[in-house]
């Protein structure tokens, strides 16, 4: 019967509706993002050499000083630490959030860097925190935390190391397999504002 669905039976205008999810890896992920920088001929090639140096779970932990040798003897680029460094800060601007930070402390301070509006105490005094007391937080001292901030308000600090335990210590998903499975939608069509004229394109990877 017409009206009789078997149990496990969509909807099949349900299903025409909803948009085919595009697998992508964490590298192609930031490598899109690279793209929208605007990057220069000299500094494009640095970003990538960046991302390709971005660990499993988000980190780079290979010297910048490598990285520079790296540049000169694959690609022919004479840098220095500077240049790659100056690329990075743009590269750790992306999502996810804390992504190609060099240790713990900074992914951690990339992330409250983002969530700062310069009016929220607690993301304040967690960057306060991190930045000038990581060994004692790492080491769980709270009351040594308290002293170094000057202050007798438990409830200061406590509410400050809550919200740093939600932060995410492993930006790249931590392997291989999770940096697989993210999964984002591609736009069928792109509306642009061209000087005020809106302009409709098809998107190429559809078309």
């Amino acid at each position: 019967y017409s009206g009789y669905k078997m149990q496990g039976d969509g909807d099949d205008d349900e299903d025409r509706d909803m948009p085919i999810p595009m697998s992508t890896s964490l590298h192609e992920q930031l490598m899109n993002q690279l793209d929208f920088l605007g990057l220069n001929e000299r500094q494009y090639p640095i970003g990538k050499q960046l991302i390709g140096s971005i660990e499993s779970d988000g980190y780079i932990r290979r010297d910048l000083e490598a990285i520079v040798n790296d540049l000169a003897f694959s690609q022919g680029i004479e840098t220095t630490a500077e240049e790659v460094e100056e690329v990075l800060k743009k590269i750790q601007t992306f999502d996810p959030p804390g992504i190609a930070a060099r240790n713990l402390q900074e992914c951690l301070l990339l992330q409250l860097d983002r969530m700062d509006n310069g009016h929220d105490i607690d993301v304040a005094v967690a960057k306060k925190i991190i930045a000038e007391c990581f060994d004692e937080f790492t080491k769980k001292h709270y009351h040594k935390i308290q002293k170094k901030l000057d202050t007798e308000d438990e409830d200061f600090v406590r509410d400050a190391i809550e919200l740093i335990v939600k932060l995410n210590p492993k930006p790249g998903g931590g392997s291989t397999a999770n940096m697989v499975k993210n999964q984002y939608l591609i736009p069928d069509f792109i509306l642009s504002n061209n000087n005020g004229k809106l302009e409709l394109a098809l998107n190429s990877r559809n078309a």
